[in-house]
């Protein structure tokens, strides 16, 4: 039979409000009766009645905020699925979402994206933040007036977000490395693309790509990095005058979205299968290129999950008062391949 607040509080010796304080993580209790009701409760594996509370309470709506990069960007799309899925699961308990977008990756925008979001009367945000001085000050701001913050994909130091989501992405650029090493064990030139300068998860990717090459003393040869912002018509581009102005071009290695950008300018090029190409996030035109053979390998991130994750832990913040295990929710790496699909 489940254990009752009023259980713990009677052999304990305090009060159900002591209780109830320890158990909601709240101030104004002493610390060894708070040790003293933790241990009590643990070994009666007490857990709390969150459903009935959260029903309660979903006559007032929690709202939870969720701050995405542009929408161009496909990745995007698969998180948005995600995160419905866990609407879906979670509305029950009076959680309300709400999805905003970028238009561009200026600091600016997405402040003004968070002052939105605070004046909404937001009890949680998610977002993907841009790597700012000016953006890291407001999500602090925010932290201070009460507002849960989980920053995620893309991790900066110095917020006090309480939970980060998202995939090492050091790791990530030096697997890329390694995979593209293994393809061109002769070396050559390589060309990079990255997303944006302004998100730490490209800079980090492309860091530990650089790394990797230069601790194995890589023959490869990195062509200057170009920016394309996950636009794909950017990615045609500057494919097209990699290809045009470095006729020996062995690679390319893509931190971001854009990846149909680079399918297109090689098949118009008739290198499709000529030139090694590494890329991230399993999306609906990384398939299509996996499949087809232009794209070798791609590293794959999970959005969905992802999505579904952000909703989730925000939940139990507000609903349940709990915190995840670790402050960092490590999303695991995948590597697909033609023959893995």
């Amino acid at each position: 039979m489940a254990v009752t607040i009023k259980e713990i509080a009677e052999l304990a010796n305090v009060s159900r409000g002591t209780v109830d304080k320890v158990l909601n993580d709240r101030p104004g209790v002493k610390k060894e009766t708070r040790q003293k009701v933790l241990k009590i409760a643990k070994e009666l594996n007490y857990k709390p009645n969150f459903l009935g509370k959260a029903l309660v309470q979903s006559k007032a709506r929690v709202k939870i905020g969720i701050v995405l990069t542009p929408e161009y960007n496909p990745y995007i799309q698969e998180m948005i699925a995600g995160i419905k899925k866990a609407q879906d699961e979670f509305q029950a308990f009076g959680i309300e979402i709400v999805i905003k977008m970028l238009i561009s990756l200026e600091p600016a925008e997405q402040i003004s994206i968070l002052n939105e979001l605070e004046s909404e009367g937001a009890a949680g945000i998610a977002v993907l933040p841009i790597d700012d001085q000016t953006v890291r000050d407001k999500i602090n701001q925010l932290v201070d007036r009460g507002i849960a913050f989980i920053t995620f994909n893309s991790k900066i130091e110095g917020t006090n977000d309480f939970c980060f989501v998202g995939q090492d992405h050091q790791k990530g650029g030096r697997t890329a490395a390694g995979l593209l090493m293994k393809l061109l064990p002769s070396g050559g030139d390589v060309g990079v693309i990255i997303s944006s300068y302004r998100l730490s998860c490209h800079q980090s990717r492309l860091q530990g790509f650089l790394n990797k090459l230069k601790e194995s003393s890589s023959p490869l040869h990195v062509l200057e990095v170009q920016e394309n912002q996950d636009r794909k018509d950017d990615a045609f581009k500057i494919t097209l005058e990699y290809c045009n102005q470095h006729p020996d071009l062995k690679g390319l290695y893509i931190t971001g979205g854009g990846i149909a950008g680079v399918g297109s300018a090689l098949n118009l090029l008739n290198l499709s299968h000529k030139i090694a190409v590494v890329c991230h996030d399993l999306i609906p035109d990384t398939l299509v290129l996996l499949k087809n053979g232009t794209v070798d390998f791609a590293l794959g991130q999970s959005p969905d999950f992802q999505g579904y994750q952000l909703v989730k832990i925000l939940f139990e913040r507000l609903i349940k008062r709990q915190k995840p295990e670790n402050k960092d929710v490590e999303i695991p790496i995948t590597i697909a391949t033609q023959d893995s699909l």
